[in-house]
């Protein structure tokens, strides 16, 4: 049995884990790894960027020794329903290793033309109900958790994380329709991305509204450098990572004259950056140790200075809820200089282990632009760098594009 029809099996799954909150991605991204372990045998030794992308999980594994937050690898007993898994640093590497392997199998397997429309037809049913769920969240999301303003919240935010993970793969949709070159093609590329961005505007999902635009800057500075625009797009990134506080910190200053017109939950976290940063110098080449952001937990009525710009209820909210809401302080602050590094590494070497654009069909050349320039949005506003659903999802994504691209042509007929 060949690893793609398999693969693109599995993901038939994908719409509906999408719409319940995208928490069933592990498990599926697991079930893709087991396949392509079994069907697609990939090749060793690992890649060079692959190398250092396991050199930077496994720092993170470790850091978990010194982490306040370190517990036991596991708890429970599965026979009486309480098994657990205590170990952040498990979850992480087994995310890690079925990641590598579903796309190390995508890279030896091939889809058939018609399997090839599995992909795009579940990315466009994907679509559609992220459309409607924005159109209907508010009466039916009133209807099935009545008042309860916590329930109603938990589904606002499975609503918000299906938009995300779609607005990480819109780029392989939207870049489909547009390489047909038509004006067909041309509208319905720029009416799909035009209807997630309504989609995301009703929903007050800004961690959407910035992948799209950071997806359209990608794919325009490929245009501009068909020669060389995936080393100048995953260097930026990669520099970004490795000056990460610099960064983020002339951010802050940029925006500072802006503080009187953004939302009280933007201004939170810029302060939540600050207040990561300020932490970052306690430890700054080994770092805090795996999720010790989740440990600082000081909320805005020890800064009454920030405290008073905002709404009474938010004096008991922590400034650092849980994680920084960006990835790469994160980094910085729980694995410090030598993860932020290995982590630039790899990302500096996929960029030049990639084809030039040129080289690839135009369907293939802006999708990877644009999924990468999305998923560096989102990587710089919403989850925890260690979300296992995220990068599961995004695993799955660059799996489905390289599939995409290594389609068999269909047998010529005597």
């Amino acid at each position: 049995m060949a690893y793609g029809p398999v693969f693109a099996g599995l993901v038939l799954l994908w719409p509906l884990l999408a719409v319940l909150g995208t928490l069933g991605f592990a498990p599926l991204l697991g079930l893709t790894g087991i396949a392509a372990l079994l069907l697609a045998r990939p090749r060793m030794p690992p890649t060079l960027y692959a190398i250092f992308a396991i050199a930077f999980i496994g720092w993170a594994a470790i850091s978990e020794a010194w982490s306040p937050t370190s517990s036991q690898l596991v708890s429970g007993n599965l026979l009486e329903g309480n098994f657990a898994i205590g170990a952040r640093s498990l979850i992480i590497v087994l995310t890690a290793v079925f990641a590598t392997l579903t796309i190390a199998g995508a890279m030896r397997s091939q889809l058939g033309p018609r399997t090839k429309q599995w992909i795009y037809a579940i990315l466009i049913l994907q679509g559609a109900l992220v459309f409607i769920s924005a159109l209907v969240a508010r009466p039916v999301l009133s209807l099935i958790y009545g008042d309860d303003p916590l329930q109603v919240v938990n589904g606002v935010q499975n609503i918000s994380r299906n938009m995300n993970t779609f607005a990480v793969a819109l780029p392989i949709l939207a870049a489909a329709f547009g390489a047909r070159g038509d004006r067909l093609g041309l509208l319905a590329a720029s009416g799909l991305v035009l209807m997630t961005l309504f989609a995301a505007l009703m929903m007050d999902n800004h961690s959407a509204v910035f992948a799209i635009c950071g997806m359209i800057a990608a794919i325009l500075l490929i245009r501009l450098l068909p020669q060389t625009g995936y080393r100048w797009l995953f260097g930026l990134i990669a520099g970004h990572i490795a000056a990460a506080p610099l960064m983020v910190s002339l951010f802050i200053r940029l925006m500072t004259g802006l503080d009187s017109i953004l939302p009280p939950s933007f201004r939170s976290r810029f302060w939540s950056w600050e207040v990561v940063m300020n932490r970052i110098g306690e430890a700054p080449y080994t770092g805090h140790g795996l999720m010790a952001t989740r440990t600082w937990r000081e909320t805005f009525a020890e800064y009454p200075a920030w405290a008073q710009q905002l709404p009474d209820m938010w004096k008991d909210y922590p400034v650092v809820p849980g994680h920084p809401h960006n990835m790469a302080l994160q980094m910085w602050a729980e694995t410090g200089f030598v993860g932020a590094m290995l982590a630039a590494f790899a990302i500096t070497v996929i960029g030049f282990r990639l084809p030039r654009p040129s080289e690839l069909r135009s369907e293939i050349r802006f999708a990877i632009a644009g999924m990468t320039g999305a998923a560096f949005s989102i990587f710089n506003f919403s989850y925890s760098v260690w979300n296992e659903a995220f990068w599961s999802g995004l695993a799955l994504s660059v799996a489905m594009l390289i599939l995409l691209n290594r389609t068999a042509k269909p047998a010529v007929q005597e």
